[in-house]
């Protein structure tokens, strides 16, 4: 967006709030949403079912991501609110759909900081066997409910910190893996790199379905919109942060798959233990594995604070347009929201405890849903914005770099839905739409109450 653009727009550019974001804390705060255990661990699933192809699938995943962030980021900077896109869906495709998709995301992040929060408790264990993993993901969670009490100003600046750990790490793993490959060159049984069928092992079909978990890793960007309109000078900062995010996520991701399929065999990808130790391992740094369950905690806590976040800031904007209970709108002198902070903590906490009541299998399915949530979710901001170009004001003239028009998003929702489809074909996905279906109903089944 040119400067005369920022000038005419009707966006306030010279808010300069104590508290208010810049582009490297928003960035942070996004790489804080997007990078946690789902990558560190759950690639390990994508690899298994697309072989070495999982770098594209990863470019793919990051070209969907950056479609609905320009999506995202386009409305959001023109017409700046709490809740953001949950607003303007409601303006453009109905109360109802406002309402569905709002409470679907804070269902869907509660159920991500249950299962993060037990993963922190997981990794803790490691260290230290003897205490209980239920404590740790509980004092974890207790944790993550303080930081995201010290403010945006705060918040901002831990979760930069954050993110900024986990790509050192990131990187330092990269760095190794090249230097080994370029001295070495690739040493596996097969080279994965020499012909399609040894690049797609299980041909289409199963790069499709790695989608379903590729997506996953790329979901936490709803904080970024969330955060937006705490943002100082957002016309500028906006812009430059989402640059960064999407250029940055997609290029550590893709590099870190091919140090992966180039120094691992992927059919001995073991589901159960982070692809980034077994690298390390066939490299014969095995001391890593401590800095990668490092890595990991500081994952999980950075994806809990941007999660916590993003539901305070949604059930604001619940409460608000009366979807909600009316107090959890209240707010203290300095704008934040002690109801909606202490009720999203509450409930956390309960999910939390629930999890260890009915068992890993069952609320991993649960959690296997949020995946479902994000196609939806990503769809809904897709047909948002290509309703808002429709019916867009004179004087809302900023448009993403990153998403050309409505083409761009159409073609966007159509590999959505071709993406959905495919992975219905794998068992345990079914199970994960099954549980997200039902959610679906659930919610919409409140409204029906409320509204009459």
């Amino acid at each position: 967006m040119k400067k005369k653009d920022c000038v005419n727009s009707n966006v306030n550019n010279n808010d300069t709030t104590k508290n208010g974001l810049n582009a490297y804390s928003l960035a942070g705060i996004g790489i804080g949403g997007i990078i946690g255990a789902g990558f560190f661990l759950g690639s390990s699933l994508a690899i298994s079912k697309a072989g070495p192809s999982v770098i594209l699938a990863f470019i793919l995943g990051g070209i969907i991501m950056s479609q609905v962030l320009g999506s995202m980021t386009s409305i959001s900077i023109n017409r700046p609110v709490k809740g953001s896109f949950r607003v303007y869906t409601e303006q453009y495709l109905g109360k109802f759909i406002g309402f569905l998709l709002g409470w679907v995301i804070f269902t869907s992040g509660i159920l991500s900081l249950g299962s993060e929060a037990i993963a922190t408790g997981i990794f803790l264990k490691y260290w230290m066997p003897n205490i209980s993993s239920s404590v740790f993901a509980l004092a974890a969670l207790i944790i993550v409910i303080f930081i995201n009490r010290l403010g945006t100003k705060y918040f901002g600046y831990i979760e930069s910190l954050m993110a900024v750990i986990k790509i050192a790490i990131i990187i330092f793993f990269v760095i190794l893996g090249i230097l080994y490959i370029s001295r070495n060159g690739i040493t596996l049984k097969q080279n994965p790199f020499t012909s399609l069928t040894a690049f797609f092992p299980n041909k289409i079909p199963g790069f499709l379905q790695s989608m379903l978990i590729v997506i996953f890793t790329f979901a936490g960007i709803s904080t970024v919109a969330m955060a937006t309109s705490e943002v100082r000078k957002p016309c500028y900062e906006i812009p430059k942060a989402t640059v960064l995010l999407t250029l940055g996520t997609v290029l550590l991701y893709v590099l870190s798959m091919f140090v992966i399929v180039s120094t691992v065999d992927w059919n001995l990808i073991n589901t159960d233990v982070s692809p980034f130790v077994q690298s390390f391992n066939n490299i014969g740094y095995g001391w890593a594995s401590t800095l990668i369950n490092a890595a990991i905690l500081v994952s999980t806590f950075s994806v809990m604070i941007g999660t916590y976040y993003g539901c305070v800031q949604i059930l604001t904007s619940l409460a608000q347009a009366k979807e909600a209970p009316k107090i959890l709108e209240t707010s203290t002198e300095r704008g934040f929201h002690k109801y909606s902070w202490l009720a999203t903590g509450c409930i956390s906490i309960v999910v939390v405890l629930i999890a260890f009541v009915l068992g890993s299998k069952l609320f991993n399915y649960l959690i296997s849903s949020s995946s479902y949530f994000s196609f939806f979710n990503w769809t809904i901001n897709l047909l948002t914005y290509i309703t808002w170009m429709k019916y867009r004001d004179k004087s809302e003239i900023y448009d993403s770099p990153l998403i050309k028009g409505r083409l761009s998003a159409i073609i966007t929702i159509i590999v959505i839905i071709i993406l959905l489809i495919i992975s219905l074909g794998v068992s345990d996905f079914r199970i994960g739409f099954y549980v997200a279906v039902s959610i679906l109903l659930i919610i919409s089944a409140f409204y029906k109450l409320i509204s009459h």
